[in-house]
Formats: C-alpha cells, sequence, structure tokens
C-alpha cells in the first residue's frame, strides 16, 4: 500500500531527495548557511569532537566585522583564513583515509591528496576560491569519515566505487602536476595554476556525489524492506543480465583475446566521448559475433563501474524475449547501480507501483526519465546500458516501440544505450531515419575483411591447437569462415567432438572437402551445418532407433521455448530412458548446448534454427515446426494429465500462507517434476504455434473441465501466475484463429 500524499515518511524522502540532488556548491564564504542539513537529520552530525572547519567557518563570517585599516591588516587576515581552512583540511583528510580503508580507491585518494596539501599556496589570485573549496571539501570528508566507521552497515554500490576511482585518478593527476617544480618551488604558470585549482574543483564535485550517495544508503538501509517490495514489483528479469546463470546454459562467452580489438576501441571511443551521439547500434547477419563482442564490452564496463544494466534478448527464455520487461529490468539494475537512483526511483514506484505493467513510453518516463531528472552532478558520467540481440524479441511491433521510446528520450538522459542486432525489417529502417547526432551505426559484415580474418584465424589456432594446422588448410577455413564467427565457432565444436583424436583429422578433412553452392548466401554455413547433421545420422554406425532418437531429440530442442532437462526431453519425446537423450546428444554437441551446471539443454545460435526451418537451405533436414508444436502440445496435456493433482505438495493446511511453510521449496523441487514445471508454463505457447485439430480441441476441454484448478496451484505455488493470464490468451487467440482441422 502506497503512502499517503502527506505521510511523514514521504515528506522526509521529498526533502531528503531535495537536500541531496539541488543543494548548491558554496562560491563565497559568505554561504556558510549553505551547509547541508541532511548529515544534521541522519545524524551525521553526533560526532564527540567538534567540527574541524568551525574555526576555519568562524574566521570567515567574521571577516566582515573586522575593522580594516590598512591593507597589510587585510592580507594578515586572508592568510590565516586560509591556514585555517587548509588546517580543517588537512585534519579531516587524515580521519578519512584512516577510516576509509575498507575502500582502497578512497584511502587512497585522501592519502595522495594529503601529500598535496604542502605543494598548494592559498595566498595570491585563486586565494579566496581555495578557501571555499578547503571549507566545502571538509565538510564532505568529515561527513565521509562517520560513514566509514559504520561502514559494515553501509551498502557501497557501483556508483559509489566509481566516483571513489575518479577521485583518486583527480588526486593522482594534481599530484603529477605537483610534482613539475623548479628551485625547488611549483612552476605557477596562471595555466598550470587554473589547471591544478580545476581539478580540485572536481574533487570537490566528486566528494559531494559521494556524500549523496552515503545519504542515501542510510535511507535505503532505514527503509530496506519497503525498498525490496518496492523493486521487486517491478518484475526484473534477472536471467537477462550479460552474466547471469542463463548465459552460462545458452554457451554466451567473451571474445578470444586479442581479437576484436579494433571494434571494442570504437566502443571505447563512443562512450567516453561526452559528445558522441546517445544510442550506439551495431548490426550483423547471424553468426558474426554481435553478442560475444557486447558480453566482452559489458564486461570491459564493469571493471570501469560504467555498466548501469545490460538486457540480453534471446529466443530461449520467455522473459528475455519479451520487450516489456526490458525497460523495467534496466531501471532495476540501475538501482542496484546507484542509491540516489534508488531512492528517486521508489518515490515514483510509491505514487504508481504498476508503471511497470504500462506502455512502453510510460515506463521509460516514469522508471526513467524522470527518477533520473536532476542527477547529472550525482551519477558518474558516460554510463551505459546495453541491449543485445534486439531481433529475438517475440513481437515485433513491440521492438519498433522500444526504439521509437528510446529515440524519443534518450538524448534527455544521463545514459548512452548501446544496441545490438540484426538489420531485420522492422530494426533497421526504424534507426536508419534518424541523424548522426542521435546515433552511431556499426555494420560488422562491413568491417574490412582482412581485421575480421585476423581476429578468426587467432580465434582457430587457439582452438584447434591439437591439430597443428597446416597454413594452407587454415587459408582454407579463413576463407570458408568469411566474416561469420559462428562458423569458426560451429566448426571448432564439431571437430572437437570427435571421441578420438583420429576423428579430429578425419572431421577436418569432411569439411575441407565440402563443396558449398558458392551462389547462395549462407552456402558456406549450410554446407556446415549439414555436414554435421550427416555425421549426427550416420546411417553406418548407428541403428535405425538411435537416428531416431536424435531426430526427436534435435526437434524437441529447436521447438523448445525455453533450455530444458533431460527428464523433460524424455517426456515430451516419448523416450523412455533419459540416458537414450543423453546418447543422441552426444553427435549434437557442435549446435547444441548442455550448460555444466545446470545440464538444461537449448540451442548453440540462432541461425541454426534458421537453418533448420527454411525448406530451401536445410533440404533432407527440414521439419515443419508447425506440425511439431502440435505434437509437442498434444504431449504436454499428456503430462499435465498423467502428473497434475489436488494437493500436489502435500500440504499440512490450506490455512496457512504459502511463506509460512519453512520447507514449500523442498516440497516442490520434490513433487513437481522438470516436465511438468515446463509443460505447465509452455502448453499455451505450443498450443498457439500449432494447427487447430480435433484431437487438441477435446484435449483442450479436458483440460479445463478436470484440471484448470490443479494447474493453477502449481503456478500459485512457483509465484508464476502472470504466466497463467499469458497462456489463457494464447488458448483464446487458438480457439477464434481458424476452423479445427479434420480428425486424421
Amino acid at each position: 500500500m502506497s503512502s499517503s500524499p502527506g505521510s511523514p515518511k514521504k515528506n522526509r524522502m521529498r526533502s531528503l531527495l531535495a537536500n541531496s540532488f539541488r543543494r548548491p556548491r558554496s562560491q563565497s564564504h559568505s554561504h556558510s548557511s549553505s551547509v547541508p542539513n541532511e548529515g544534521a537529520r541522519l545524524g551525521s552530525a553526533q560526532s564527540g569532537t567538534p567540527s574541524a572547519i568551525n574555526a576555519a567557518v568562524s574566521l570567515s563570517s567574521a571577516g566582515p566585522n573586522i575593522p580594516s585599516t590598512s591593507e597589510p591588516d587585510s592580507a594578515k587576515l586572508g592568510r590565516a583564513r586560509g591556514k585555517a581552512a587548509l588546517a580543517g583540511f588537512r585534519t579531516s583528510l587524515e580521519v578519512l583515509r584512516d577510516n576509509a580503508g575498507v575502500f582502497p580507491p578512497l584511502s587512497s585518494a585522501a592519502g595522495i591528496l594529503l601529500s598535496c596539501i604542502e605543494g598548494i599556496e592559498t595566498a595570491g589570485r585563486n586565494q579566496q576560491e581555495y578557501e571555499n573549496l578547503w571549507i566545502e571539501l571538509t565538510r564532505s570528508a568529515e561527513f565521509l569519515s562517520q560513514r566509514m566507521q559504520g561502514a559494515g552497515s553501509l551498502p557501497v554500490s557501483n556508483s559509489f566505487l566509481n566516483i571513489s576511482k575518479s577521485i583518486e585518478q583527480q588526486a593522482q593527476e594534481i599530484e603529477t602536476k605537483l610534482a613539475k617544480k623548479t628551485g625547488g618551488r611549483v612552476r605557477k604558470t596562471i595555466i598550470e595554476e587554473e589547471e591544478i585549482l580545476g581539478q580540485y574543483r572536481r574533487v570537490e564535485s566528486l566528494f559531494r556525489q559521494l556524500q549523496t550517495d552515503a545519504s542515501m544508503s542510510i535511507w535505503s538501509i532505514v527503509n530496506s524492506q519497503l525498498v525490496e517490495t518496492r523493486l521487486q514489483g517491478l518484475e526484473s528479469v534477472k536471467e537477462a543480465t550479460y552474466d547471469s546463470g542463463l548465459s552460462n546454459e545458452v554457451g554466451r562467452r567473451t571474445c578470444t583475446e586479442g581479437t576484436r580489438i579494433r571494434v571494442l576501441e570504437d566502443l571505447r571511443d563512443w562512450i567516453n566521448d561526452p559528445m558522441s551521439a546517445p544510442i550506439y547500434w551495431m548490426n550483423g547477419m547471424a553468426g558474426i559475433g554481435k553478442t560475444t563482442i557486447a558480453c566482452t564490452f559489458c564486461e570491459q564496463m564493469e571493471g570501469r563501474k560504467l555498466l548501469a544494466a545490460s538486457f540480453f534478448c534471446t529466443r530461449n527464455f520467455p522473459d528475455c524475449r519479451r520487450v516489456n520487461r526490458i525497460i523495467p529490468t534496466i531501471a532495476y539494475q540501475l538501482a542496484r547501480y546507484s542509491l540516489p537512483f534508488k531512492t528517486a526511483l521508489c518515490h515514483v514506484l510509491d505514487q504508481d507501483p504498476d508503471i511497470a505493467k504500462k506502455t512502453l513510453s510510460k515506463q521509460f518516463d516514469k522508471l526513467l526519465k524522470e527518477p533520473l531528472a536532476g542527477m547529472e552532478g550525482v551519477l558518474p558520467q558516460n554510463l551505459v546500458v546495453v541491449i543485445d540481440a534486439l531481433d529475438e524479441c517475440e513481437n515485433g511491433t513491440e521492438v519498433e516501440r522500444i526504439l521509437d521510446t528510446l529515440f524519443r528520450y534518450a538524448t534527455g538522459v544521463p545514459l548512452k544505450f548501446l544496441v545490438t542486432s540484426r538489420p531485420e525489417p522492422e530494426i533497421y529502417p526504424r534507426i536508419m531515419q534518424h541523424n548522426d547526432q542521435s546515433r552511431v551505426v556499426v555494420h560488422l559484415h562491413e568491417i574490412e575483411k582482412s581485421l575480421v580474418q585476423t581476429d578468426i584465424k587467432l580465434f582457430l589456432e587457439e582452438e584447434l591447437s591439437l591439430i597443428a594446422l597446416t597454413p594452407p588448410q587454415l587459408e582454407q577455413l579463413l576463407e570458408r569462415s568469411g566474416a561469420l564467427f559462428i562458423y569458426a565457432a560451429t566448426l571448432v565444436r564439431y571437430i572437437q567432438s570427435g571421441e578420438k583424436r583420429a576423428n579430429l583429422h578425419k572431421r577436418l578433412k569432411s569439411v575441407l572437402e565440402l563443396a558449398p553452392d558458392a551462389s547462395k548466401r549462407h552456402a558456406h554455413l549450410d554446407a556446415l551445418y549439414k555436414e554435421v547433421l550427416k555425421s549426427a545420422f550416420d546411417e553406418e554406425e548407428a541403428e535405425e532407433d538411435e537416428q531416431e532418437d536424435v531426430r526427436e531429440v534435435l526437434r524437441t530442442v529447436l521447438v523448445a521455448r525455453e533450455p530444458i532437462s533431460v527428464e523433460t526431453i524424455a517426456s515430451l519425446t516419448g523416450i523412455d530412458d533419459p540416458q537414450r537423450v543423453v546418447s543422441a546428444l552426444q553427435p549434437l554437441r557442435s549446435v547444441i548446448h548442455q550448460s555444466e551446471q545446470t545440464k538444461l539443454v537449448s540451442i548453440l545460435h540462432a541461425s541454426f534454427p534458421d537453418f533448420m526451418f527454411s525448406n530451401d537451405r536445410s533440404g533432407s533436414y527440414f521439419f515443419d515446426q508447425l506440425e511439431y508444436n502440435q505434437r509437442l502440445a498434444s504431449r504436454c496435456f499428456s503430462a499435465m494429465e498423467t502428473q497434475l493433482r489436488f494437493n500436489i505438495c502435500h500440504l499440512d493446511s490450506s490455512f496457512l500462507e504459502d511463506n509460512e511453510l519453512e520447507d514449500l521449496e523442498a516440497r516442490i523441487k520434490a513433487h513437481i517434476s522438470s516436465t511438468l514445471v515446463y509443460t505447465c508454463r509452455h502448453w499455451g505457447a505450443h498450443l498457439d504455434l500449432a494447427p487447430r485439430s480435433e484431437y487438441l480441441l477435446k484435449a483442450l476441454a479436458d483440460f479445463f473441465s478436470n484440471r484448470f484448478l490443479f494447474w493453477m496451484e502449481v503456478l500459485n505455488l512457483r509465484q508464476e501466475m502472470n504466466i497463467g493470464s499469458e497462456t489463457l490468451v494464447k488458448a483464446k487467440d487458438w480457439l477464434t484463429a481458424s476452423p479445427a482441422e479434420p480428425q486424421s
């Protein structure tokens, strides 16, 4: 329940936000009244010792009331004020250095700034500004020191770490400039003096950002339960991050060391340039390496604490192909990155908890634009959001809408967006209609071929080091790969899947002897996929029933709506022994991935279903996915008929809330099989893609009559009731689509 408009809690939060985001930097010693009051409100002034800035502020404020009859007296007063301010700054830095030991960049920065103090003279043309800077820096340093004393309970965001590193970098640059001495004195040209002063200004600005971040962390601790409730309401897709557990399940990886250097350098130049366009579109055909590059870039930006959020779309997981989950997920991750943003976002969610369910335009406006307003001096610069494989989302119209939304709002928020995709019809014209000021466009397939071939060569030499490729063999493989990394990756997996060392050379030889139709666009990749399938269905070594197992397993994995377990594959294919599924997967390892951690099975790359579902490309290996979805829908109904039952988890009482049951997770794992989980989640999707038939009509009617409530119980236990409503919509669409086919 949201707070009432006049509630004390909401008013405190608004006041805290206003003080944190709008506090001006002091420009004169007479502005001592602008000392931030959030520290006192949050207990930051509960110190046992007087503030180190009291003397400096007293001298500063006393200045106008002291008669000034001569220039020397005024100069003496100025020097006294400067020395007092500098002494206060020195003391606060010493305390901060000692208290910030758990945050090495901040502790290091304090130490470096301490070593620089002796090299700065506060007298001269910039005396007043230096004095103001010392006072402001002292305030921030004292506040942070008190926060550091309780650092065990202080949440530290990536934003906090980023700002700390920036302070350390600025301190190092100041130290370097001050090290340039002539005759034991600093070379005080006007330019050098202004440069050093400018860097101290940046340090002061960064200290204020840290102070805001720390203030928000205190608010976050006090209101932690409310904050988490609000953030969970966004229904963020945890599997969509570049380094999620799903990334292992789908075989996502980073670039081989030493490859794609030019592309990654261009991305870094874009992110480092404050004047560059806010949107960077990297596009290319399937298999060219877009996701691998995006994953590598995310890892690099994560290391620099500049990755605000990532959303990697994939056909392999339902929520990762839904456009309407992208913006709420970005907002959620950004809240984890920045505590001030989290505070502002929770204020928005307090007013409208259901905003994540609304249109894309309203989502962006309320979840990103509004909480980011006024944060230009609070968030680190050059933050990036990465959206990968946008073409793998399931609704082309929604893809168009999110692109329109990005271009409408991107220039008004302190974020940059990297978007990767194929140049699909719903994407290409939507992006190309905008000018160069709003987007950068990179066509990976147009990058100089020699650069790409050099990268692929490094990859092949590293991955096939056991074979010791001859120069002619390597040259031929490079020619076949062209600009497609997926060709090289599939080739490597195919060759390495040979069980014996001799098979490695045999498989290499078979690939080199392929004679693809050079007139077709995907000729070499198609020829390689056909060679893989020919080997998998080897009629000489495999029995007929083994070939049928391979065929059924392959088709099931291709049509499955998410990575699935071996047991689920066995159930959906009608194979009575899961070990037969394991055996059938072996010859398919170059096109199908099985996670080492979860053992879930999925397609390795989106280019393989494209090949398999095209009769023109796959030839005799083609199969009709609509027909197979009909079979899987039927098997889903059969599995639910067998396994669904009343009180499936044998709960002792229906009067207890699920969260009151300590062993509920164990009961769910014990009584709800992976097959039942899959069928309950996806029977509607398979039904929606299947031709209508009398059999499926009867199965659907039987399901609603006898098992509908049991199905809802499973979804409720797994906290997936939202899937239920989507499934029912799909069933309705299927029922109203076309007349049923006659029963054969």
